[in-house]
């Protein structure tokens, strides 16, 4: 039994409550008794619960006092992280590295925040900060929080473009946990399995994929877990789209459309209706209808576009209908996100080039067009096949044939 099994079991034998009661609706009696006997470890959410039922601070049962200096900046720190204001974190960490830190839930989650914010501009120093929590988090035996962090670095370096070796580091980390034994907590484990999938998918494994995402299913329905269905049924839509099973993709987009409603996620549902652009632009040639797809997710954002996706389809539909110029002026809108992406949504976002370049060509500008039809078959060249290559690749030779002799 770990300290902090022991803690929950004698305040909970103190105020006379039973583990069923403990539990109430909101956890299994198994697994609150694998808690207290040291075999399995609380996320974040369920320490906080226990502490509620029990009447007492986390930390009280984490056996560790903070500072109150350390409570105000990581309740300042974590308000930022939920807005996404990344400059406000930046700036109450400036000098963190120099801070002593207890050895404290406080003090991990500081030190979490902080590095998965720095560690985009800094690569090294983010790092460092998350490795620091991920030390923290195993001496308080919080085995989930680890394996969360550990997993936003497998990510991240997913998203400088090493798949494999993200992949690799992913299999060591969950290896690491099931040979200790210790049973982390559903979400977490779901989100791991989750990213497994998506580098699955990302280097061109899609049969594992496929596997991985069933399983995903499984375990949500079994568990009756919804944490992330959105996402995990949107990507089963577009596995089918490319695979061009028009019954399975009808059938996943309805359930993900679904799962976004009940979870009141306007952003995801929105992600419903660009899929469903694409599918009208790519499958079943309906350009009418990939515009209204279109105007109803401008209409759910309020008009926050970004300059990606949305005018990347935009153009695609209007190119359906013959408007060359008007197509045109939607891909010249197009940018490149900022963020990372996986290497199926860039083997999508590279077409954009491409289809620029074939309005180009229609207009009579041969060479204008040369130049985009190279990026973007320059830039699709290293990624796994998909479909989206051979339209680049068909591009960049009808370019290539309709130069001036």
């Amino acid at each position: 039994m770990n300290e902090l099994g022991k803690r929950i079991k004698k305040l909970r034998v103190e105020k006379g409550m039973t583990i069923l009661e403990l539990a109430d609706n909101k956890m299994s009696k198994g697994m609150l008794s694998m808690i207290e006997n040291g075999r399995a470890n609380p996320s974040m959410e369920s320490l906080k619960f226990i502490a509620r039922q029990l009447g007492c601070d986390p930390q009280y049962l984490l056996g560790n006092p903070t500072p109150d200096e350390l409570k105000f900046l990581l309740k300042k720190l974590e308000e930022a992280f939920d807005k996404n204001n990344e400059e406000q974190i930046i700036n109450l960490t400036q000098n963190i590295f120099e801070q002593q830190f207890p050895i404290s839930l406080e003090s991990a989650r500081i030190l979490d925040i902080s590095g998965r914010v720095i560690i985009k501009t800094d690569q090294n120093r983010g790092k460092k900060l998350i490795d620091w929590a991920i030390t923290i988090y195993e001496r308080l035996s919080l085995y989930s929080h680890c394996l969360a962090a550990k997993l936003y670095e497998v990510e991240y370096l997913a998203k400088s473009g090493k798949y494999h070796a993200a992949l690799r580091m992913l299999r060591s980390v969950k290896k690491e946990y099931e040979e200790k034994a210790i049973v982390i907590d559903l979400f977490v484990d779901i989100e791991a399995n989750f990213v497994e999938m998506v580098l699955l998918f990302g280097i061109g494994e899609y049969k594992s994929g496929k596997d991985k995402l069933h399983q995903l299913i499984e375990i949500s329905k079994r568990k009756m877990v919804f944490y992330k269905m959105d996402n995990i049924f949107r990507i089963a839509a577009f596995q089918a789209l490319l695979h061009n099973n028009e019954n399975d993709f009808s059938y996943f987009i309805k359930k993900s459309e679904q799962f976004a409603i009940f979870s009141d996620n306007n952003r995801s549902l929105a992600f419903t209706l660009l899929l469903q652009s694409h599918y009208c632009n790519q499958i079943s040639k309906d350009y009418k209808q990939a515009l209204v797809y279109l105007n109803k997710y401008a209409i759910l954002l309020n008009g926050n576009l970004g300059n990606d996706f949305y005018y990347l389809e935009r153009g695609k539909a209007l190119l359906g209908k013959k408007k060359i110029n008007e197509a045109l002026k939607e891909f010249e809108k197009f940018e490149m996100p900022n963020t990372n992406s996986y290497p199926l949504e860039l083997c999508i976002l590279y077409t954009a080039d491409a289809y620029r370049a074939y309005c180009l060509l229609q207009l009579g500008k041969a060479e204008e067009a040369l130049i985009f039809a190279k990026r973007a078959a320059d830039n699709i060249d290293s990624l796994p096949e998909t479909p989206y290559h051979n339209y680049i690749k068909n591009t960049l030779e009808l370019v290539n044939k309709n130069l001036p002799k």
